[in-house]
């Protein structure tokens, strides 16, 4: 059954680094997608990471440096990034710019892990500094 959630109604939440509001996902009652919609100030940053998933993260405002296990990229919005599964990849803004984005997954629970395939926090739940 088709759903209407208002921007106000929709969860946000903002952690060190990021503020992410969820605009589709297990609480939001999805049952085979997540989007996250996302915002990072200039000193901003997501770190190294990778999913289990793919990942597609679809950048709307901003200068985004890439960050891949062996290279840096920049993509400068309006822009899509596709994302393999197990793909290390990180995110931070280049020239003092915020960037606003989503990241679309293929399931409503998600997982993030550090390089060495520990569990990391979702965005959502995140205060870690690094």
């Amino acid at each position: 059954m088709a759903q209407i959630y208002q921007g106000d109604a929709l969860p946000f939440i903002k952690v060190p680094r990021i503020q992410t509001r969820v605009v589709a996902g297990e609480q939001t009652g999805t049952e085979e997608m997540t989007v996250w919609e996302q915002w990072m100030e200039p000193d901003g940053f997501i770190p190294i990471h990778f999913h289990d998933t793919e990942e597609v993260l679809f950048i709307v405002e901003g200068t985004v440096r890439l960050e891949l296990a062996d290279s840096f990229l920049e993509c400068v919005a309006p822009a899509s990034i596709t994302v393999s599964a197990y793909e290390l990849h990180g995110l931070s803004p280049t020239d003092n710019t915020r960037i606003h984005l989503f990241g679309i997954f293929p399931t409503s629970t998600p997982k993030i892990f550090d390089p060495e395939g520990n569990p990391r926090p979702l965005p959502i739940q995140d205060t870690q500094e690094q």
